[in-house]
């Protein structure tokens, strides 16, 4: 497990480095850098499971680095350790998905809990993925001897989906619920619907909000978390893209 230490001042960095246990961490690498670029170079040749970054350095910010990191390397745990309390920063670094937003200065064994509680998040992470394959490979391994069972397979998906709007749903898990494949079932729908699993979800989503926004009792934000839309915002992009108007609009429109 490798660990990246991103800070300006030389001073800082070095106090983290004398001043924490990491024998008693067990890191297999401790990086350092200096700033945004020095980062970005070791994430391109490095993998690194926890980042510590501080935000005001020369170049770009250590938001702006987590937000790189965030779609280049989405599984690194991310933490900002600054003299900065501005809740500005620290709301930004909640939209980023920080693990933690400490400030300067911070007792190292404070640091060294909240490293090894990043420590504890990066190995179940790596657990489920684990597991997830192997049960992925056992249901490839279903889908091979029942590939003949197609019907029922798609049958029992769409019914598990017709039934489950309001919940996440997964190709995955509906594929295990199918004793398919992933790979597989999306085949099947794309075969007799045109469509992906998740467009198919999309679709039977957005229809039945579409019959619900008929009725006086529901409000828009009711319908929206009845077919599954947990934002708001996203609901509406989606509805108007199929129905050409937004909830209210249409609200307005079929109530007339």
């Amino acid at each position: 497990m490798n660990i990246l230490i991103v800070d300006d001042e030389p001073f800082a960095v070095q106090g983290m480095l004398d001043g924490i246990n990491w024998d008693l961490l067990g890191f297999d690498k401790v990086l350092t850098a200096g700033s945004y670029d020095e980062a970005v170079n070791v994430f391109k040749k490095t993998y690194v499971d926890i980042l510590v970054s501080d935000i005001e350095m020369p170049g770009e910010s250590g938001l702006k680095l987590i937000a790189y990191v965030n779609e280049h390397s989405p599984n690194t745990e991310c933490i900002i350790l600054t003299c900065h309390d501005e809740f500005d920063y620290a709301q930004t670094a909640v939209r980023l998905s920080c693990m933690e937003y400490v400030l300067k200065p911070v007792r190292y064994a404070k640091l060294t809990e909240i490293l090894i509680q990043a420590q504890e998040k990066v190995t179940k992470r790596r657990q489920n993925e684990q597991i997830r394959q192997f049960g992925q490979q056992y249901i490839d391994s279903l889908a091979r001897e029942t590939r003949g069972d197609t019907a029922n397979a798609l049958e029992t998906a769409v019914g598990y989906i017709d039934g489950h709007l309001s919940e996440e749903l997964s190709v995955r898990e509906l594929a295990a619920l199918s004793y398919v494949s992933a790979d597989h079932l999306t085949r099947l729908f794309k075969k007799k619907y045109g469509m992906t699993v998740s467009e198919y979800i999309q679709d039977k989503r957005i229809h039945l909000a579409g019959e619900l926004l008929q009725r006086e009792d529901m409000t828009i934000s009711m319908v929206a978390n009845t077919v599954g839309f947990g934002n708001y915002s996203y609901f509406t992009e989606q509805f108007k893209k199929h129905y050409g108007v937004t909830p209210r609009e249409y609200q307005k429109q079929v109530r007339r």
